[in-house]
């Protein structure tokens, strides 16, 4: 249960849906698995078990997706977080003040959502270590266990500036990734619009086509 806890809590499903418990997810796959089973019957009753098993297995899959989404939602906010910390830092402001300036800055919700708690926690006096890694565990996502891995050591250390100039690659990375996107994006609204543009002319022909083929029968 406890796993099943972390696991919800990481890919986003608590923050969309505050009450789901580590049962309500098992019911929710189990009663999905029954659906789809029950689905099976008019097929085949001997798909059933597989799929009730592959049923059971959808809210999983739609968790993933619904992560993925976010993460790549989340990664101009990150690259604008890595921005703010080396500029501030350069100037000696604390990692504290950077992290409000941060959550005044960022736009993704569920970023956002967390950075508040961040910045409340360590307001309340809370180890920065502690609230680091608990808004860590808020998310699966590569580039923010990165930045939390970079608040803890600075806090350790009191090395901020050094070390975020050591991570200009990871920086780099995410920039990079977030054009990567932008363009992955651009092609497929293009190759969207060129498939509409020939599902156009196809009816077209077609509809031109059905037509000559009615006036040689009326005649």
């Amino acid at each position: 249960m406890e796993k099943t806890e972390a696991y919800l809590k990481r890919y986003g499903v608590n923050y969309m849906f505050p009450n789901v418990t580590p049962t309500a997810y098992y019911v929710i796959r189990v009663m999905m698995g029954l659906l789809v089973g029950l689905v099976g019957i008019k097929i085949n009753i001997m798909c059933v078990p597989v799929l009730a098993v592959l049923g059971s297995f959808i809210p999983k899959i739609l968790i993933y997706i619904s992560n993925n989404s976010d993460n790549d939602a989340m990664l101009s906010d990150i690259s604008g977080i890595y921005d703010i910390m080396k500029i501030q830092a350069r100037a000696g402001v604390f990692i504290q003040d950077s992290l409000t300036d941060c959550y005044l800055t960022v736009k993704n919700p569920r970023l956002k959502s967390a950075l508040l708690e961040l910045c409340n926690g360590i307001s309340a006096q809370s180890s920065l270590e502690d609230e680091v890694e608990n808004f860590r565990m808020k998310f699966s996502n590569r580039h923010i266990d990165v930045l939390c891995i970079i608040l803890s050591q600075a806090q350790t250390t009191g090395k901020t500036v050094q070390i975020l100039d050591d991570m200009s690659e990871q920086i780099q990375q995410v920039r990079h990734t977030l054009a990567v996107k932008g363009e992955g994006k651009l092609e497929r609204k293009i190759e969207i619009l060129e498939l509409m543009i020939f599902i156009g002319i196809l009816g077209i022909g077609v509809y031109s086509m059905g037509n000559e083929i009615m006036q040689m029968l009326v005649f």
